[in-house]
């Protein structure tokens, strides 16, 4: 008996020591950011990056070379509603970003805000604006990498992710409230040195935020007002209203899925539940050391994520929504499809 409880303690404590971070290993700080009057080579997207619900893989590589630009577009968020977006990438919200522990990140973003100006009448709300972008995942000083870039500056800097996690970027740009109900928004995966503990059939990446929106002419433009009061007109999961229960994410009945949830607000919490299975398998903030079991949903506040996983038990039709269901019913609701 002595034998099995000092097995037990040893197990335990190994197991404790393996979810403590290496702070020997850490890079804290880099060298300081550059900013260039001149744009980028290109406008296209490079790196670990897809769009969500797709989830990018790690590049084996020390350093990464990530580039994703800043533009202003319409974007349409349903059938009936387009609003002037700005955006990361191209894309509301931005595009997934997926790297692993120690892996350092070679960042450049130009703001072609002024670009994408061309036959956009000023009533649109397209005017140039200056930008900025803030990498929850990284460890820097704000006030030079996440510094505001102008029209048609380029921003370059380094950062080393340390931490496993699901992470948040945005715009820091006062008023930051405003940048990110214009769309602003991100998710950066960083996966442990090994990759993420067990096996999965299936990935897809889910990015919950807000959109606050008053109508001007044929189109709408973000109402700060709203924002500030905290009542949004829609919420969505990555960017559409609804988008999953027109085109569900399919699957196959017991398959183990993995979901990388983001709630990007910027305001009100979420609630993520899936009806109709347990979510068996929940990392807070995509942590493995933060592991809680058997979970019929997952809180998440304002730029908290999660790592989430679970089987769907048979075949038929899996509604996922937030269950505050005031949510649900402005858009943050989808399924999967299980065959």
């Amino acid at each position: 008996m002595r034998n099995e409880i000092l097995g037990a303690l040893f197990l335990f404590a190994g197991c404790t020591q393996n979810n403590k971070p290496d702070n020997s290993k850490m890079v804290y700080g880099s060298p300081k950011a550059t900013v260039s009057s001149q744009a980028n080579g290109d406008t296209a997207n490079m790196g670990p990056l897809a769009f969500a619900p797709e989830v990018p893989k790690t590049q084996d590589a020390d350093t990464v070379d990530v580039k994703f630009d800043v533009t202003h577009h319409l974007f349409q968020i349903s059938k009936t509603v387009s609003y002037t977006a700005w955006m990361f990438g191209h894309s509301v919200p931005g595009p997934i970003l997926k790297l692993r522990v120690g892996q350092t990140v070679r960042f450049s973003m130009t703001n072609r805000s002024n670009d994408t100006m061309t036959n956009m009448p000023l009533s649109m709300n397209m005017m140039p604006m200056p930008h900025s972008i803030d990498f929850h995942a990284a460890m820097v000083n704000p006030a030079d990498k996440y510094r505001t870039v102008e029209p048609g500056e380029t921003i370059h800097f380094t950062w080393t992710a340390n931490y496993p996690g699901v992470f948040m970027y945005h715009c820091g740009t006062p008023m930051v409230l405003m940048h990110m109900i214009y769309g602003m928004i991100g998710m950066a995966i960083v996966e442990p040195k090994n990759g993420y503990p067990g096996k999965v059939d299936h990935e897809f990446a889910l990015v919950q935020n807000e959109y606050y929106l008053k109508k001007q002419g044929e189109i709408y433009i973000p109402d700060t007002s709203s924002a500030r009061i905290k009542q949004p007109s829609f919420v969505t999961f990555n960017g559409k209203v609804g988008q999953y229960i027109l085109k569900p994410l399919k699957v196959k009945a017991g398959e183990r899925i993995r979901l990388y949830v983001l709630n990007a607000g910027p305001n009100n919490a979420t609630n993520f539940h899936v009806i109709g299975t347990i979510l068996d398998r929940v990392w807070l903030d995509g942590n493995p050391g933060n592991e809680l079991v058997g979970m019929q949903s997952v809180y998440l506040g304002p730029a908290s994520g999660a790592i989430i996983e679970f089987v769907l038990p048979e075949k038929g039709r899996y509604t996922f929504v937030d269950h505050s269901f005031a949510d649900a019913e402005m858009g943050a609701i989808g399924s999967f499809d299980a065959q």
